[in-house]
């Protein structure tokens, strides 16, 4: 989740940390050796490099279309699938307009199953959820509207000086290792072996790269580190850089453990769709489908912040000019990835929608407020309800 005041205020303090060398080693893993690592050994296509079409991920999502026509899943009255996508935003605090939308959703009777979910940042913790459906709203309603910050994150004092991260995010943590517990696992798991797909993104600092993660190949593994590894990829994905501690996750080179440092996926991307790592021409190929197909593949994006301008004065002081700064090129990035996505449902012939909050007042990203996160939740949740928010063009790179 992204703290965006922690990490100014961080801005200001790094003069004082420079220099510090009581953080303790680590042992990165090599960087010529970028494709040869082991995440869970005997276990493959786990995750891919974003920008880098993967062959384990374009044959695993054509056998995920197998694996549908056998359970004879999503088959409309014409024998034909219908393919439902969700792809979630980060947004911090406003994730708890994303979860009462979802909880709309449901209630309006109009939300599918999802054939793929994808998750980033604070849409990451959303997103496994979102996916297994709607008996897990209210577990999305309690973890976004019943907690406050200490269930976040702690300040570390002078500890600063040598952890690495301003915060301490040992509370958030927890709440993960809380809600995404072994019958979870089981759920995705079972979802995965249905058809179904669960991507989450996290960036990987040591080599400047998103990493997409198959979620449902984690959980089916059957690996006894697999729901180890599935909390850490989600607390990676919403660990802000610098404001919380990155996670580190162990690879295997050679037989030999190395480590790799994984923050917010949302470094790279707001949101993402497959993040360029399937080949969709190589799957229509194989599945014999139409150059164009029909809208019965439909997206829907939620972006769990606002993408329209809010001119306001902003206070002469590093604090709010930097946060400010750093808020506009967030929402900028929103913004284009939302123009991607749409030139992609363009180009395969893709139902577009898209929702995001409406520009109204909150308060700063790191207040985790009850109250604010209800009124949130409650904007989320009218409308979703109501239905009539999806747009289908992506907002202008002018946005006002």
């Amino acid at each position: 989740m992204k703290s965006m005041t922690s990490y100014i205020v961080l801005l200001a303090l790094i003069g004082i940390s420079v220099g510090c060398s009581s953080i303790s080693k680590r042992h990165p893993a090599p960087g010529d050796q970028v494709y040869d690592r082991h995440i869970l050994p005997g276990v493959p296509a786990v995750r891919a490099w974003s920008g880098t079409l993967s062959s384990e991920f374009t044959a695993d999502l054509i056998e995920s279309v197998h694996q549908e026509e056998r359970a004879k899943i999503r088959i409309d009255s014409e024998g034909s699938p219908n393919i439902n996508v969700l792809t979630l935003s980060g947004g911090s605090i406003y994730g708890a307009f994303g979860a009462g939308f979802m909880d709309g959703w449901t209630q309006s009777g109009t939300r599918p199953v999802f054939k793929m979910v994808t998750g980033i940042s604070t849409g990451s913790i959303i997103a496994p959820f979102a996916f297994l459906g709607p008996e897990y709203d209210s577990v999305l309603k309690m973890m976004f509207t019943a907690i406050n910050t200490e269930d976040i994150f702690k300040y570390r004092g002078l500890s600063i000086l040598w952890s690495g991260s301003l915060l301490d995010s040992a509370p958030l943590a927890r709440m993960i290792e809380l809600h995404f517990n072994q019958n979870v696992l089981e759920n995705v798991a079972q979802a995965h072996r249905q058809g179904r797909r669960l991507y989450i993104g996290t960036t990987n600092l040591d080599e400047d790269r998103m990493v997409v993660w198959n979620m449902g190949a984690i959980a089916n593994s059957g690996h006894p580190k697999a729901l180890d590894l599935f909390r850490k990829v989600i607390l990676a994905s919403s660990s802000m850089p610098a404001v919380f501690p990155p996670v580190f996750i162990n690879v295997e080179v050679d037989g030999k453990t190395f480590d790799e440092m994984h923050v917010d996926g949302g470094i790279k991307a707001e949101i993402f769709l497959t993040a360029a790592t399937v080949n969709i021409t190589e799957i229509r190929r194989q599945l014999r489908l139409q150059e164009a197909s029909d809208t019965r593949t439909k997206i829907f994006i939620i972006r769990n912040a606002a993408v329209s301008s809010s001119p306001r004065p902003i206070p002469r002081n590093i604090v709010q000019i930097s946060k400010q700064a750093i808020m506009s090129l967030t929402k900028s990035q929103a913004i284009k990835d939302l123009i991607h996505i749409y030139d992609i449902a363009q180009k395969q012939g893709f139902d577009y929608n898209w929702v995001s909050l409406p520009n109204i007042e909150s308060a700063t990203m790191i207040n985790f407020s009850t109250e604010e996160m209800h009124r949130l939740y409650k904007v989320g949740y009218e409308m979703g309800f109501n239905g009539n928010a999806w747009r289908k063009e992506p907002p202008s790179i002018h946005v006002h």
